[in-house]
């Protein structure tokens, strides 16, 4: 019996059914085999390929997500010089880039390094940032630096490091603040991302970190003032700035690198880095600037990394310690009962000391005021020449003072000498006094002390630059 029209049609519907759903199995099938197939290769892929870090990394990740990282990718990053293990009392982070006809980062290294003493740079790591996606230029300098630093490179102390430009953020459409051309906030904002990367790379190396410019000079004795400095805080700190300019000098404890990082690359289009550290300040509840004066880094660069911008700032407290005339100093001790500054390049004893440094009193001379060397064992003296006040601080000099040498020691009392026998050799003149041929006025007769009294009162505090004490042959 031939089968009925609606069983024909049942058949036909029991069928298309069962296409159906073969069709979505097979289509399922495919793609669960494509999406396993793709996170196998991606497995593969990723293993064989490190992940890049990006900006973005240090601010939608916490901390403890990203140390797996941090090995690789500074490694990654470091292009001279071998990876920093061993922690030390203090990295200089000095970011450059590449300046259309003047050049200042060679010497920047040089000022550093041949003011600092062999022993002391065992104890600092310099990292070079840069900061340019210029292939020529960045192998250019590179090279360069390996051929005039290639004994610190080789110990570990100077380190060269270059960043990806993956880790930056887009520098499009940036937010229009401070009424700054769309070039400078391109600039500015790449800065600050500069920054950024030079502080995480540099968190783990030491105790302290300081912020350079690659336009700065320093002075001997440099390093020896900012340890001297910091032990001088009783209470808790952020920041200590040894420059009062931009963003030269500002040192902090390493600890607190990441946090800055941070800051900085939350706002980096709104603002400059010179502004954010402020604020960075006060949220780690730091309400006032710290200057160490006198400064020790000073600013030369006159045309700006940002081209075509002029950038001759002076810092006003930087002053040149170092000593002209340089006297035989036969060995004495030091006394004053003028308040004195914080930190040993301040002392009494720099002004006499033939290292750089200057006395610096802490508070306006008074009449009466006195500061005196007792030589160790009495002296057959020549010449003696002081100078006082500065080249940034011309009035810190003496305006009225005498000079005068005594020829017996009586004691020592109170941190106060009593010198007898007094003989009066002058009055400073413009903040100098020079007097010789004192072996003609004093004959046989030896000198034990020398003391300066201020005869009146001044308005301003007192810088001794130099004591020069030239002994008779």
């Amino acid at each position: 019996m031939p089968p009925s029209r609606l069983s024909i049609l049942y058949l036909i519907g029991v069928i298309c059914v069962f296409t159906v759903i073969m069709q979505i199995l097979l289509f399922l099938f495919s793609k669960s085999f494509t999406s396993c197939r793709n996170f196998e290769i991606n497995r593969i892929y990723q293993e064989e390929i490190p992940k890049r870090v990006t900006y973005k990394d240090y601010l939608e990740r916490p901390s403890t997500d990203l140390t797996k990282l941090h090995e690789n990718w500074k490694r990654e990053a470091t292009i001279l010089g071998k990876f920093p293990f061993e922690k030390k009392f203090l990295t200089i982070g000095i970011p450059t880039i590449r300046r259309i006809g003047d050049e200042y980062i060679m010497g920047t290294i040089k000022s550093i390094v041949n003011y600092t003493k062999a022993e002391e740079l065992n104890g600092i790591y310099i990292v070079i940032f840069l900061a340019d996606f210029n292939e020529t230029w960045t192998s250019d300098i590179s090279k360069r630096m390996n051929e005039t630093f290639s004994e610190l490179i080789s110990a570990g102390t100077l380190v060269v490091i270059r960043s990806w430009e993956t880790f930056y953020p887009p520098l499009k459409k940036l937010k229009n603040t401070y009424n700054h051309s769309y070039a400078q906030r391109k600039w500015r904002s790449k800065q600050n991302v500069d920054y950024a990367f030079l502080f995480l790379y540099s968190k783990l190396l030491s105790d302290y970190y300081i912020q350079m410019e690659d336009d700065i000079y320093t002075l001997p004795g440099y390093f020896q003032a900012i340890k001297d400095y910091i032990s001088t805080f009783q209470s808790e700190w952020t920041c200590i700035e040894f420059s009062e300019l931009g963003f030269i000098g500002k040192l902090y404890h390493s600890y607190d690198l990441e946090k800055l990082a941070k800051m900085v690359l939350l706002f980096y289009e709104e603002q400059p880095c010179d502004f954010t550290y402020l604020y960075f300040n006060i949220q780690m509840l730091q309400f006032r600037r710290i200057i160490r004066r006198p400064t020790i880094f000073q600013h030369v660069g006159l045309k700006s990394s940002l081209p075509g911008k002029i950038q001759p700032l002076k810092d006003r407290f930087f002053d040149n310690s170092e000593k002209i005339y340089k006297g035989d100093n036969p060995a004495a001790r030091i006394y004053t009962n003028m308040k004195v500054q914080d930190g040993e390049s301040l002392s009494p004893e720099s002004a006499y000391s033939w290292e750089p440094g200057y006395f610096w009193s802490k508070g306006n001379g008074k009449t009466g005021d006195w500061f005196t060397i007792v030589f160790d064992d009495p002296q057959r003296i020549e010449k003696i020449l002081i100078v006082t006040g500065s080249r940034e601080h011309p009035e810190d000099s003496i305006k009225h003072g005498k000079l005068h040498a005594s020829l017996s020691l009586v004691a020592v009392e109170a941190s106060r000498p009593r010198c007898t026998n007094d003989i009066f050799l002058g009055y400073f003149d413009n903040g100098n006094i020079k007097v010789d041929n004192l072996t003609s006025v004093l004959g046989p007769f030896k000198i034990h002390c020398v003391g300066i009294t201020l005869t009146e009162n001044q308005d301003w505090w007192i810088i001794i630059k130099e004591i020069a004490v030239f002994i008779a042959d």
